[in-house]
């Protein structure tokens, strides 16, 4: 029960607390006229911020999220992000049921900063807290996650286990439902909150209600009356609301698949597809498209099939463009990477698209000492690397100790994106390279795992195949002593 406990917590995001007693002021920002938003979303920490990771989503059909991290341990407080959509931040604790999400709009400048809140009484918790400039939002909107966790909190709807085991936290998800009622009118009340964030949240509210209620009752395999749940079940205002959806699926695990522990995306696809349930037509499209979505992220070699099974069932033409431009996306990635053949390890950059090996990039800097980083996107210790690489460049003249990077990423994509949030967009020795394991480049140095580090001497001879991280100082007496 915990188990599914926590899923409902991950995807509700709960947070928050009442106006305290020491209560943080109300910031509502007022617009008298339309300005000009930059196609790009600025993301700080406050100075005083040691190290704070979020997960950034720029895209909704991004595999995996970007790591940013920030603060002073990470010599990054300040990161501008390219975009002409919206973004999503989202991060967390599951050990403490403490989750966050904020939308952030084009041209947004977001500042965080992290209030103290106890937990129990033996825990503290570290909660950040946002300021959004030029938005329309007022404070309790954007740090609505925030307020609801710490009353939830306060009045034991969440109690959070002492020895930080999450499985033992329990919810009342009654009183959880209640208290995010009772703040949203109370919030209302003080005109702390718009109109439209008010009606929007009760709904979503409900919704998480509702869900939790849901699998609740599949996880014990006991009855629930499904009109009792308040939800309209074919309700077309709500088809792009990601917590309708989410509704959806718990109750179509509930009534059809309520014997299973777990059943794949694919599974849920194909009985949707085949047999008659209490969807509707149009909202049998959105449900597999839902399904779609997930066999995308989680089932990727059943994709391209279940995409042409959709396209032949599904009646909803910006559904179908939505997919052909995923595929027609993908398509571009695979020709991106693979160019020429690329078996003998060939790199190319964002500056020039120059295609090298990597004898003809090290020739190229022979006469200098060099430090080649492999790395890729979704490597957590490799990003926080980087502000350490770029900390190396200021400390050596480029006549002297040259840094090249390497991303082993699959995803082209993913690649461009990290290298704009790590500032190596414009650098034309920031490459990547495809069939990886197949390189003689991964042969030849047994590059297994990353961070790796290689560091070359001026006669273009390797001085070291697993050189310290550039957060280490052993590194840069390395460095000194083969200049």
């Amino acid at each position: 029960m915990k188990n599914i406990l926590l899923l409902f917590l991950l995807l509700s995001l709960l947070a928050c607390q009442e106006e305290q007693k020491n209560s943080i002021t109300e910031i509502s920002i007022a617009k008298n006229e339309t300005i000009e938003k930059r196609n790009e979303v600025v993301i700080s920490v406050n100075d005083t911020i040691s190290s704070f990771f979020i997960n950034l989503f720029v895209d909704d059909l991004q595999d995996k999220p970007d790591m940013l991290y920030l603060g002073k341990k990470e010599q990054k407080t300040s990161v501008v992000i390219p975009t002409q959509n919206a973004i999503r931040i989202i991060g967390g604790d599951p050990f403490i049921s403490l989750f966050y999400e904020l939308k952030l709009q084009k041209g947004d400048s977001l500042l965080i900063d992290v209030l103290d809140i106890s937990i129990n009484k033996s825990t503290k918790a570290k909660y950040p807290v946002f300021s959004i400039s030029n938005s329309d939002k007022t404070w309790s909107e954007i740090n609505f996650d925030y307020l609801l966790y710490t009353y939830n909190i306060e009045k034991s709807a969440i109690v959070v286990d002492d020895g930080q085991n999450f499985r033992n936290n329990s919810y009342d998800y009654d009183k959880i439902y209640q208290n995010a009622i009772k703040l949203l009118d109370s919030l209302k009340a003080s005109n702390s909150i718009s109109n439209a964030f008010h009606s929007t949240n009760k709904i979503n509210q409900k919704l998480k209600f509702a869900t939790s209620k849901l699998r609740e009752a599949r996880y014990h395999k006991t009855e629930i009356d499904i009109d009792d749940l308040g939800v309209e079940l074919n309700n077309e205002a709500l088809f792009t609301n990601i917590n309708y959806i989410g509704f959806l699926r718990a109750l179509i695990l509930y009534k059809y698949f309520n014997k299973n522990k777990r059943v794949l995306n694919s599974v849920l696809f194909d009985f949707i597809a085949n047999n008659e349930t209490f969807l509707r037509n149009d909202t049998k499209n959105v449900m597999l498209d839902a399904y779609l979505k997930s066999i995308f992220f989680i089932e990727k070699s059943k994709f391209k099939k279940y995409l042409k099974t959709f396209n032949t069932i599904n009646t909803n033409e910006e559904l179908k463009n939505k997919w052909k431009d995923v595929l027609h996306k993908q398509e571009l990635n695979t020709d991106k990477l693979n160019k020429t053949d690329r078996n003998i390890g060939v790199l190319t950059n964002l500056v020039n698209e120059n295609e090298l090996t990597f004898e003809e990039v090290l020739l190229n800097y022979k006469g200098k000492v060099v430090l080649v980083d492999f790395w890729a996107s979704w490597c957590s210790p490799c990003r926080k690397e980087m502000p350490y690489l770029k900390d190396l460049k200021s400390k050596f003249d480029e006549d002297k100790l040259k840094i090249i990077e390497i991303s082993i990423d699959k995803d082209y994509a993913a690649w461009v994106r990290a290298s704009e949030l790590e500032n190596l967009s414009k650098e034309k020795d920031n490459y990547i390279i495809s069939n990886w394991e197949k390189s003689s480049l991964y042969k030849t140095y047994k590059i297994k795992t990353i961070p790796r580090y290689l560091l070359f001497g001026k006669d273009g001879k390797i001085i070291n195949d697993n050189a310290p991280r550039p957060s280490e100082t052993e590194l840069i007496k390395l460095i000194k002593t083969s200049l």
